[in-house]
């Protein structure tokens, strides 16, 4: 018995902690939610909202749960939450300009607005943000002006170079555009203070995945992280760094090709070589690394030159070999790239090999919104080879497939397109 009690009491404690671990939000008006903070001497945070708002249900149910949110909204804020449908609210709504949902709003308890946020974020935004209106953190400007005057603090450059993204998508025109350039001039003198020998863990990995996303022929960063690839494996995860690096040779490959010149081939002697066990973790079925990549370059090389029997003949020696592999992406990606090099009219000879990858790809599990684009993509294909009957059959799917799109403007949108298109047969 008295382990049963034990039980149940740990049961509580475990219910309590799940309860209280998300953010609580105080009953009743904005005044009340007001006075509330005046009375604790706490500033107070608002979550307008609106109940056909996705966004804001996303918040609600992924960042305002999360337990060190909670705990840190519940400890430093009156948290209140506003229907802006609501009559009652209609006021409040005028008096703060709430044009868009979902708007988090951090007022102090006068009810002077201290840091406004407009649409779903991250965690670690909601978080940078509650603390700035708690004067925890610095606002991005001040903390900038700061490092300027402490050129060598990289503490604080760090923190710049991992704020930044969020602070200048806040930003419009010209103050827009001047951020990005302090940025970007600020990322080479972080790495020439720190040095990349002392970059080697999770945060200045980000700032590497940020601010340097492509890779030249002569690449000090990109050759470092591959000579450090399992110290960085342990310091941040394998799977993480090898993405990123595949990412940058394959790219710098793609670029190579796009030339028209046979130097990537050169460059495809690395996967071999010291990016060998890079690759390796790869899957591509009965394919070596070598051998698929070989086939992937081969293939762009000569889309880039509108050598499409090439470029078909390629890519399905690449597809037979990587088999089970095969990911959706691997069929969409060529198909999105041959519609990008022809600039959304591809030629006729083209065509029936389209609906062959279109209708392999769709084998695949993926959203209703991106089936429903794929389908009338196979349409299109379906129409302009002459097959109106099976072009038609492919919209009607389309059309049923929209139902399970969650987004109502997105579902709406689609079905029109896909009504006059089915006119127009």
């Amino acid at each position: 018995m008295k382990q049963l009690k034990l039980l149940f009491v740990g049961l509580l404690l475990v219910a309590a902690n799940g309860l209280f671990a998300q953010i609580t939000f105080t009953e009743g008006t904005f005044e009340e939610a007001l006075a509330k903070a005046k009375a604790e001497k706490k500033n107070l945070f608002i979550d307008f909202y609106a109940n056909w708002c996705g966004p804001c249900k996303v918040m609600a149910a992924q960042v305002f749960t999360i337990p060190p949110v909670g705990d840190y909204f519940n400890e430093h804020f009156i948290n209140c939450k506003l229907d802006c449908d609501a009559a009652a609210n209609k006021e409040v709504v005028k008096r703060y300009k709430v044009e868009s949902l979902p708007t988090l709003m951090f007022l102090d308890s006068k009810g002077e607005v201290l840091r406004t946020l407009v649409g779903a974020v991250t965690p670690d935004v909601l978080m940078l943000e509650a603390q700035i209106a708690t004067g925890e953190e610095l606002p991005f400007e001040k903390l900038y002006e700061k490092s300027r005057k402490e050129k060598k603090n990289t503490e604080l450059q760090q923190k710049l170079l991992i704020r930044a993204p969020h602070f200048i998508g806040t930003q419009n025109g010209y103050n827009q555009e001047k951020w990005k350039v302090r940025i970007d001039a600020l990322f080479p003198e972080y790495l020439k203070t720190k040095k990349l020998e002392n970059m080697i863990n999770p945060t200045d990995f980000t700032i590497l995945s940020l601010y340097h996303p492509e890779m030249e022929k002569q690449d000090g960063i990109f050759d470092f992280v591959v000579k450090n690839y399992d110290r960085y494996g342990e310091a941040v995860d394998k799977e993480t760094v090898q993405n990123y690096l595949i990412g940058l040779y394959n790219t710098y490959i793609l670029r190579l090709c796009s030339t028209g010149k046979t130097d990537y081939r050169q460059a495809l002697g690395r996967i071999g070589g010291d990016l060998r066990a890079i690759y390796a973790g790869m899957p591509f079925g009965d394919l070596t690394a070598v051998e698929a990549v070989t086939l992937l370059a081969d293939s762009y090389f000569n889309l880039f030159r509108h050598n499409l029997p090439l470029f078909f003949e390629n890519m399905d020696k690449y597809f037979a070999g990587a088999g089970k592999a095969l990911s959706i992406n691997d069929y969409t990606q060529p198909i999105e790239d041959l519609y990008g090099i022809y600039q959304g009219n591809p030629p006729d000879n083209a065509r029936p090999m389209l609906i062959q990858w279109l209708d392999r790809a769709l084998t695949f599990d993926m959203t209703a919104q991106l089936r429903a684009r794929l389908l009338m993509l196979l349409a299109e294909n379906q129409q302009k080879t002459g097959d109106s009957a099976k072009a038609k059959q492919s919209l009607n799917q389309a059309f049923i497939v929209c139902a399970g799109i969650p987004e109502e403007a997105v579902k709406v949108q689609l079905q029109n397109m896909i009504r006059e298109k089915l006119n127009d047969l």
